[in-house]
């Protein structure tokens, strides 16, 4: 798209031994891991990334102002959004947002945070993640925001070549941030 783009490893503190398996096991340990992440260290992660983005001779002159992440990324995508005041911010299929059943989502829920900017909102209608309840909370916490919902998709609906990957979603949901980040 034009962007320069920084993905911060979120679990570097907990798994430093670098990637989980992308296996059942992997997926149960990183969960595990996911509960202990506090909103300091996932926001100090990622404002040391975006400055690493902003220190990119391709960076655009201004401040590093758009966080995006898919599934725990967008739900910290949101938190980095509310606590560093940026401009905006996409979340594709992000989970925890409504409830504060993870560290990151305490002491309220994440997606009722204020934010300074634009929001948009990628998620599948079928997705395990993301009950319908947290859509109708994050709509009105946040009534300005672009929400929308994907029938009979799931979760990772983004991921080419993995489980729940949807095309016609993945098309839909791409050109839709393309058009956002303009």
């Amino acid at each position: 798209m034009g962007y320069v783009a920084v993905a911060p490893d979120l679990l570097h503190r907990r798994a430093p031994g670098g990637p989980l398996p992308e296996n059942e096991e992997g997926r149960s340990q990183g969960l595990a891991l996911i509960d202990q992440l506090t909103r300091l260290e996932l926001v100090s992660d990622v404002r040391d990334a975006l400055d690493a983005a902003r220190d990119r001779p391709q960076a655009d002159s201004e401040a590093p102002s758009i966080a995006g992440g898919m599934s725990l990324g967008g739900h910290v995508a949101m938190l980095a959004a509310a606590q560093l005041r940026l401009r905006a911010c996409v979340a594709m299929y992000a989970g925890w947002l409504a409830g504060t059943g993870i560290a990151a989502s305490r002491p309220e829920p994440t997606g009722s945070l204020p934010l300074a900017g634009r929001l948009l909102i990628l998620v599948g209608e079928a997705d395990p993640m993301v009950p319908a309840s947290d859509i109708v909370a994050l709509r009105a916490w946040h009534p300005e925001a672009q929400v929308v919902t994907y029938p009979r998709v799931g979760h990772r609906f983004c991921s080419v070549g993995r489980p729940g990957f949807d095309p016609q979603a993945a098309a839909d949901a791409w050109a839709r941030t393309t058009q956002f980040l303009r």
